[in-house]
Formats: C-alpha cells, structure tokens, sequence
C-alpha cells in the first residue's frame, strides 16, 4: 500500500495554528487549524469574551483525555481542572478477554491536588491526587513526549491495582488539529487541541499482569473554554493501524465545537497526514450503551460500527451540579473513502454520551 499515491492531501490545506487564541483586541480567532498551540490562556480574551474572576470560576473547564490501544489493551485517562471542582478517571480493558481489568473515578480539588495548566503542548503539565490515586502527566518545555504516571491502589500504599508508566511521541507524524470555537450562541469560546494516531512507549501493569505500550497508538485531547451550563455531546477517538502498519487515528464529536461554519474537529490522521472531515453523525441506544453504534459524516468519507466491550459510567446528581456520562470501550470496523476508493478501518478506542449541568 503506496501512501503518496492512495492518500492525496487534503485540498485546501488547513492554516498553521495561531500563536496566540486572539487577535490583537483579544477577540478569539475562531478556526481549523493544524499544528500545536502554545498556549491557552482566556483571561487574555477581551469585549464580551473577557470575563471577571466570579464567571470564570463558574465557566471555566479545561481537561487532559489520553487514551493508548495495542492489539490486547485499549486504556484511557482524564484529568479535568472545572475551576469549583476536579475529577479524574482511569481505564483500562483487556479486547483479546473482553474484560475490564481496572476503572475507577475520582473527584478532588483543584489547586495544588489537582490541575490541568495552560499549555496543551511544550510545557503541558497536569496532576491529581486523592487518598488512593496518583495521576502526572507532563511534556518538558522543549519535550517531544508526553509522559504518564499514574498510580491506583486498592488498599492505599499497600494493594496496588494499577500502574501505568508511559509515553507518547507527539512529533514525527501527523500535525495535531487545533479548533477554536465560539459556544453558548457565540457568547463563548472553547478551545481544543486534538492529535491521534502517535506512537506509545511503555507499560501497564493491572490484576497481577503487565501490558506492554510499546508499538501501541495513542490518541490526546486537551480542552480549554469557557463552557455553557448546560453541554451536551457525542464523541469517538480511535486509533490502530492499517494492514501495513501505518498509525491510525480518529476524532469525532456531534453536538458541540459546532457554533461556527469554520470550526470543526472531525479528523482522520494516517501516518504523517492530517485529513479533516465533514460532520459526524452518531447513532446508538441511549438505553443500552452497550449495543452497536452507528458513526458516519456528512461528507459520506467515514463509516463506522463500534461494537463495545464494556462501559465507563458516571452519573451524579448534586442538585446544582448534574451529568450523565457514558463512555463504551471496544472495536471500530468500517472504511474511509481516499483517492476514489474505500480504504478499509479496524481500529480500536471508545464512544461517549456526555449531558451535564455545571
């Protein structure tokens, strides 16, 4: 499979990533872009954009997803920084026994417990801590790995059930896809940074086994916005690779980063290539996350059916404070159309529901 004649650029090309999230009067400069940002920094937005310490507080949500597959494990983590609150999730799913081996979820308190900073790339740095879990996860200032180490027990210090030691190399491939997107009827603005199909280094150790990462592809979301109080979304990441063992990756979402005809998140990445795509479309049983899922986009370049193994939930019900988030981990069959044909997709990653009141 020759990839220079298969898979032609992408016509037109996206434009390199801003440096900064605004213009010089502090409006968002709203877009699809491909490359890294080097900051995300909202307190610099002006006008209506610029909001005082108490709405920020209220608004502001910015979080890590990571997610690594190899051909027996799909394991995925979360730090999120929502400004009143923290969380924090780990999973990690055994596909050739169909079995979870660890999920836990955490909520914690942001400050010097729990964060996620500024800058989605060199410099990138967020943590969580609680009474049983340690999560860090770093990319030096002129790094070119994202590191993890994450650490879950049992029985705190004593019965470990997790260890997860690992890196990411985020260059070399495919550019990461950069969208800055008006919210709330574009009295918001949500940034977000996604990359797939990168390349994983290192181990996973859960229920007396190690998983070795190395070989694995991983997929990396950092989010940063200010949110609306009500949000809801569908979203997929995969990764795998094709028959000649060129690094896939996939991001898709329906429902949200979609307030703008120039904002769009959908991407495909093969190897060193970065193929935007038209809107997704999911369906699925909200009844029974668990059945077939049906994703497809707009454009007719992309269909898929998800097929899951197990199911990460979180309901909560804090009165003020409501959300409804399901996340399936399991297996993507489909194709992706490219130079006139059908190029067929095995890929592995996750499904989600999010619906939440914050």
């Amino acid at each position: 499979m020759m990839m220079p004649e298969l898979f032609a650029p992408p016509a037109p090309a996206l434009q390199p990533a801003p440096r900064l999230i605004h213009d010089s009067n502090g409006q968002p400069s709203f877009g699809t872009y491909q490359g890294e940002l080097d900051e995300v920094d909202l307190t610099r937005l002006g006008g209506d954009y610029h909001l005082a310490r108490p709405l920020r507080v209220l608004r502001e949500k910015k979080w890590q997803y990571v997610m690594v597959v190899t051909p027996e494990l799909i394991a995925a983590y979360l730090v999120a920084d929502l400004s009143y609150t923290a969380s924090a999730f780990v999973f990690a799913v055994d596909l050739r026994e169909r079995r979870p081996l660890v999920d836990r979820s955490y909520l914690g308190v942001p400050g010097p417990l729990a964060g996620v900073g500024n800058k989605p790339s060199q410099g990138f740095e967020a943590h969580f801590t609680t009474v049983n879990a340690t999560f860090r996860v770093s990319r030096a200032g002129n790094g070119e790995r994202y590191r993890t180490a994450i650490d879950v027990w049992d029985i705190p210090l004593l019965k470990r059930a997790l260890r997860w030691e690992g890196e990411i190399l985020a260059v070399g491939g495919a550019p990461a896809l950069s969208v800055i997107a008006p919210t709330d009827g574009g009295a918001g603005v949500n940034v977000t940074q996604k990359q797939a199909g990168l390349l994983a280094f290192g181990s996973l150790q859960a229920n007396g086994r190690r998983y070795p990462l190395d070989g694995g592809v991983a997929g990396i979301d950092y989010t940063h916005g200010y949110l609306p109080r009500h949000t809801a979304w569908r979203w997929a990441m995969a990764c795998g690779r094709l028959d000649d063992g060129t690094p896939v990756g996939l991001n898709l979402v329906e429902g949200f980063n979609e307030g703008s005809d120039h904002a769009n998140e959908n991407a495909l990445w093969i190897g060193p290539r970065l193929y935007p795509l038209g809107r997704a479309r999911f369906s699925y049983s909200k009844r029974d996350p668990l059945d077939e899922w049906h994703v497809t986009t707009t454009d007719n370049e992309l269909e898929l059916r998800f097929r899951p193994v197990f199911v990460h939930r979180e309901e909560r019900d804090l009165k003020l404070v409501k959300s409804r988030f399901v996340q399936p981990a399991g297996t993507f069959t489909g194709s992706f159309k490219a130079g006139g044909r059908r190029i067929p997709l095995g890929l592995a990653g996750v499904t989600e529901e999010q619906d939440v009141l914050w």
